[in-house]
């Protein structure tokens, strides 16, 4: 057996743990059902939202096949019809993300094309629903909570609309993407799920130092 079917098999009988994802950060954060307006400036905490990675050879032929919207490039994303989000994160790295509060149903079929494929390469599972968190800052301020956050220039002019940044920010290494959800300027934040806590500490103060009216919550379902 080759190295790359041995990696496909391995990946294809796995599934994730989400038992630290599922309510990482809902003891210390105010509980939403509703997305976010354009006007608010919002921190959501996103993470039991459904997302899925997958990396390595065949990863964007299998994406192509699902009738999904391939990036141009890497660090740009697009969304597909269906309304899943793909992040192109290397050459032969995707992560596909749900919308913000979807109940994540298509997320979950696509999963289980990938595990039922028989491409010759498929990629192989990159673990992103149980190893990263996620974060969304969102609203007329959101680029200025940005810029405080980072040593990068992650403001509008700089970080355009579907474009990705794999950078420093919150004193960590993070993925950015700038999505405009909800009507507003908007970025997805990503990083590992082991400092997630340290993340919302930093957002945190940054937002209160910032005085803009930043609402942190946990967005958990949408009513």
């Amino acid at each position: 057996m080759s190295t790359t079917g041995h990696i496909n098999t391995a990946a294809t009988a796995s599934q994730p743990d989400l038992a630290l994802r599922n309510d990482l950060l809902g003891a210390r954060l105010t509980r939403r059902a509703t997305v976010p307006t354009g006007a608010e400036n919002v921190v959501i905490e996103c993470t039991p939202t459904e997302r899925f990675g997958v990396r390595g050879p065949g990863t964007i032929d299998w994406v192509a096949a699902q009738g999904l919207a391939v990036p141009p490039a890497v660090n740009t994303s697009a969304i597909s019809p269906c309304g899943t989000t793909v992040m192109r994160l290397g050459q032969q790295e995707v992560l596909l993300t749900a919308p913000v509060g979807d109940d994540g149903q298509r997320l979950r079929e696509l999963r289980s094309a990938w595990n039922e494929s028989t491409l010759p390469a498929k990629g192989y599972d990159a673990y992103r629903e149980e190893g990263w968190a996620w974060f969304v800052v969102s609203g007329p301020d959101a680029p200025v909570l940005m810029r405080r956050s980072s040593m990068a220039d992650l403001g509008p002019n700089t970080l355009k609309v579907n474009e990705i940044a794999q950078t420093r920010a919150l004193h960590l290494d993070v993925v950015v993407a700038r999505e405009d959800r909800f009507g507003a300027v908007s970025y997805d934040i990503f990083l590992d799920i082991a400092s997630a806590k340290f993340a919302l500490d930093v957002l945190t103060e940054t937002a209160q130092e910032l005085d803009a009216g930043f609402q942190l919550a946990a967005l958990r379902a949408v009513a």
